[in-house]
């Protein structure tokens, strides 16, 4: 099947579907339908639920942890508790991520929903009813006003049908239907001769032929486009990935450097078992791989994010891919559709020129309130009851009021009009002037009706108005040039002069020039024995009453919003399927474009090369008469310069750019469910202004990611410098077991970095440009900062360590202590004698728990003393106020009470079990001058990093300031 209907005769194209008038028989649609199959939409591939909770293992972090709990397993097959113990935090993890991002994929679905189920086609020569499902291409179809088009058709006959395509092309107006063949390269929205699947008919009736049915019509191609569209991995991911496989690398260095070089040591250590040497070095590099790798970091992650998804949430904005909330923070562009996004896709009157003046009408949408004004002054009820007075102003409002056939009411406390939106703008402006216009109408009966056809480009209507009969007209103003004679002075009807043509010329020129649809209004008295079916010569000898100006209204916040976006280095363009002289009038008034760079032509896309397009889709802010595909490739164009793009829309057409876009942005009630469903974030209430918001909230959410990875890897860095000095530096014991390591990554540090995540924002995030692409997490800064703190950190701990008897001296390969009131005897245990040797393998045991329980405290403590650091890297946390984050407050306390649970209770039984708390993470009662040791030292990095920042805010140098 072709896709060129448009070019081709009505003829032409019934005899290539061999078919006739009378339609197809029923053995023929029983072979079409074989060969084409039914008339519907591929259903989506549902991804099973397991296969979407093993992917939220998907990720660098998770397989090293993996690799580590494995590795553990297999050298102490007999000792499982760590592997359990990462096995758990994982699967707690996924569960989390599953359960967050629970909804499969509706996009398709959606666009199933949009197809009408039962159609009217003519078969044997006989008009039948059947499911939309079972059309094939050759069917002949009626179209009537109201009914969804069930498949792509070509059409046969109009009869002022006019089709509502917005959702699909993005045009604002309805498209009035014809039957003329087009020229081959007419764009999408301007094929006159065709209506296709999903559009709705808005007014009139037409008869057509299915040209194509399924997957095969541009509803369809729109499908196939989201399904084949793959969505970029969000910069977070990227970050994740990169930090993950770098930390892996890192690890696994160093782990195999200490393996190896232990290896070496015992094999040329004849006295020393080397598998043995080795077993000990694997649980060595297993601490290391525990230590260095931020268990927790996943978990926090998705935390943090969910918090900032409830965030956004109370500024209308759902989020429904997780990751995108961060994605908004680093976006430097923004592609907009126009219609129903950027504006209400309500058509309104904004402005009526009559011989008195210039009338503006406030309000927007089909709400029929607002105020008259009179160059901009409003007119009071008085006022206004005076020009109703006026002959002019008031045949001007009953032409609005009458030359319709719009019906406006309210449904569920919403304003909604049926019919015509150019006709339901002017009867809201009736009724801004007149009152209800069904009931006006009513009090003024109709008599006839002219309808509007594309040749006279006008309607006109017949009613009984004040007791006589008269004609009321309104249409494309160049239209009425012939046909007026008269116009209004005061209260006398005058002929018009040259002069009101000029201005009349000007009034249009004005209201065009700001994206207005400009109409002439007419009217006429018609004496009693005039032919009211005659409409030429009902048509002519009219009294010119003014001209309106009618536009689809920016949205009241979009251009304040667009300035803040732009003030914030964010990159904000217009894709539409709107006219380009539209759409360059609304980026004007919006601030988009100074009309300094044209517009971008929908058909000049299509002959781009891909380097023409790149360089378009930079410099160019405004892309008109764009099809779906176009909007796609301009957001590819994009991304393939390293830009992150977020794309907003409402319509079909913007399903498949939403779906490609790094975070895509649905209207929540002017959108349709297949926007929506495509879009990674919702606008609950359309406000455009709520994107800034949003951007605000993933920026300051990055801005804690950063403290948070920068708390996190800190400590990791702590951890395992701890490892490598004290082991294979001084050939100390472990100072930490594997499972305090794990302790310390997850529910130490966990509750502070998920409080890290809540920091309020610190200065003006929207001041400053969006953060570079390529940017690490963490950056150059951020591990300046990381060493630097970690350093001080293991320096403090290595002392209290050493202090507490970890680093004793050796002798017979046991501790050897200098203190005089040992519990054995000390020659004998250096003589050899085994009795003494096992008193003091008792002794070394407990001094050991006690120095790794030291250990353990002071480390912790350093932590929970550092989460304060991490808040701000340059301002104090006097001046951000020591107690202003309760969540870091109540995590700081949490975290405490938990290790004197560990530690001041190792003694005590668990109940019903003959086991201490003392074996959970082989701790030891502290005393008062242990802790008082503890607090002191772990405080010093409070001290020793507020010097820091007072250093750099003094500007005496600028270490570890961020960029």
């Amino acid at each position: 099947m072709n896709d060129n209907w448009h070019q081709l005769s009505t003829d032409q194209v019934l005899a290539d579907l061999d078919v006739n008038r009378s339609g197809l028989s029923n053995k023929e649609v029983n072979r079409r339908r074989e060969k084409y199959g039914e008339n519907k939409l591929a259903e989506p591939e549902r991804v099973p639920g397991w296969k979407r909770f093993l992917s939220q293992y998907n990720d660098p972090l998770n397989y090293l942890l993996i690799g580590a709990a494995i590795v553990a397993l297999l050298i102490h097959p007999d000792e499982p508790g760590d592997a359990i113990f990462i096995f758990m935090v994982l699967t707690a993890n996924a569960y989390f991520g599953y359960w967050q991002e629970g909804q499969a994929e509706q996009a398709m679905e959606s666009l199933k929903q949009m197809s009408v189920s039962q159609c009217v086609v003519v078969r044997n020569d006989t008009d039948v009813e059947i499911a939309t499902s079972q059309l094939v291409p050759g069917d002949i179809v009626n179209l009537y006003e109201g009914l969804n088009v069930p498949a792509d058709i070509r059409i046969l006959e109009s009869y002022q049908c006019r089709i509502d395509e917005s959702a699909l092309t993005g045009e604002s107006l309805t498209i009035e239907k014809s039957v003329e063949n087009l020229p081959l390269d007419t764009l999408l929205a301007d094929r006159k001769n065709m209506a296709f699947m999903g559009t709705c008919v808005a007014t009139g009736r037409a008869v057509g032929v299915v040209v194509s049915t399924g997957m095969k019509t541009q509803l369809g191609k729109i499908a196939s486009d989201i399904a084949s569209s793959d969505t970029p991995k969000t910069p977070l991911e990227l970050k994740l990935e990169s930090l993950g496989k770098f930390l892996g690398f890192i690890a696994l260095i160093v782990a195999v450097l200490l393996v190896s070089i232990e290896m070496i040591i015992a094999y040329g250590n004849p006295k020393l078992d080397i598998w043995e040497a080795a077993v000990d070095q694997f649980i060595i590099a297993i601490a290391i791989f525990v230590a260095i790798v931020p268990e927790g970091l996943p978990i926090i992650l998705v935390i943090t994010l969910a918090l900032g998804m409830r965030n956004m949430a109370r500024h209308k904005a759902i989020i429904r891919r997780m990751k995108a909330v961060e994605t908004l923070g680093s976006t430097t562009v923004i592609c907009s559709d126009k219609t129903g996004t950027l504006t209400k896709n309500q058509m309104t009157a904004r402005q009526i020129s009559t011989t008195e003046g210039n009338f503006q009408i406030t309000g927007e949408g089909f709400k029929p309130k607002g105020e008259i004004l009179l160059e901009g002054k409003p007119l009071g009820d008085d006022d206004l009851s005076k020009h109703q007075n006026n002959l002019g102003f008031r045949l001007a409002a009953a032409c609005l009021s009458l030359c319709h056939n719009s019906q406006i009411k309210k449904t569920d406390g919403v304003w909604e009009a049926l019919g015509d939106p150019t006709d339901s703008a002017c009867a809201v402006a009736g009724w801004k002037i007149n009152g209800d216009v069904q009931k006006f109408a009513q009090r003024h009966s109709r008599i006839h009706e002219f309808f509007f056809d594309t040749k006279r480009k006008r309607m006109s209507v017949i009613h009984e108005y004040e007791g006589e009969k008269w004609v009321f007209s309104k249409g494309g103003a160049g239209g009425y040039i012939d046909l007026v004679e008269w116009k209004v002075s005061g209260d006398e009807i005058v002929p018009i002069e040259p002069a009101d043509f000029d201005k009349a010329t000007e009034a249009n020129k004005d209201m065009a020039g700001r994206a207005m649809r400009v109409l002439a209004l007419c009217a006429r008295k018609l004496d009693d024995d005039e032919d009211m079916y005659d409409m030429e010569k009902i048509e002519s000898g009219l009294i010119f009453l003014g001209l309106i100006g009618i536009m689809d209204p920016p949205r009241p916040e979009v251009k304040e919003a667009i300035e803040i976006c732009q003030n914030a280095g964010i990159k904000v363009k217009m894709i539409t399927g709107d006219q380009q002289f539209t759409a360059t009038a609304i980026g004007k008034e919006l601030g988009i474009t100074d009309g300094g760079i044209p517009a971008v032509n929908g058909g000049a896309i299509s002959k781009f090369s891909d380097a023409e397009m790149d360089e378009a889709s930079i410099n160019s802010t405004i892309f008109s008469r764009v099809a779906p595909d176009q909007k796609m490739r301009i957001v590819s164009s994009l991304q393939s310069q390293g830009e992150i793009v977020a794309m907003t829309g409402d319509g079909v057409n913007d399903a498949p750019a939403l779906s490609r876009a790094n975070i895509g942005i649905a209207m929540g009630i002017s959108g349709t469910d297949v926007a929506k469903d495509a879009a990674d974030m919702v606008l609950q209430d359309d406000n455009f202004a709520n994107i800034v918001h949003a951007v605000e909230e993933g920026r300051k959410i990055y801005q804690n990611i950063r403290n948070f990875v920068r708390y996190q890897v800190s400590t990791n860095v702590a951890a395992v410098s701890l490892i490598i000095i004290s082991t294979l530096i001084f050939g100390w014991n472990l100072p930490l077991t594997a499972t305090q390591i794990l302790v310390i990554n997850i529910l130490m540090d966990g509750p502070p970095a998920v409080a890290l995540g809540v920091e309020k924002k610190h200065g003006n995030v929207m001041n400053r440009p969006p953060r570079p692409v390529d940017e690490g997490l963490p950056n150059r800064n951020d591990i300046w900062l990381i060493f630097y703190l970690g350093a001080v950190m293991v320096t403090g701990t290595l002392l209290v360590f050493f202090l507490a008897g970890g680093g004793l001296e050796t002798c017979g390969g046991l501790p050897l202590s200098e203190d005089t009131n040992l519990p054995f005897d000390q020659a004998a245990c250096q003589a050899g004698d085994e009795a003494a040797i096992s008193e003091w393998e008792n002794y070394a045991d407990d001094r050991f728990v006690h120095a790794q329980t030291m250990t353990l405290s002071v480390f912790i403590m350093f932590q929970l003393f550092n989460v304060m650091n991490c808040r701000s890297q340059e301002e104090s946390i006097f001046s951000l106020g020591v107690f202003s984050n309760k969540a870091i407050n109540i995590a700081f306390l949490a975290s405490f009470a938990l290790l004197l649970f560990f530690v001041q209770l190792a003694n005590v039984t668990i109940p019903l079990t003959n086991f201490e708390i003392s074996g959970l993470l082989s701790t030891k009662v502290l005393s008062m001058n242990d802790w008082m040791i503890i607090i002191f030292v772990s405080s010093l990095v409070v001290v020793i990093e507020e010097f820091r920042k007072f250093i750099v805010n003094s500007k005496i140098f600028a270490i570890g300031n961020s960029r």
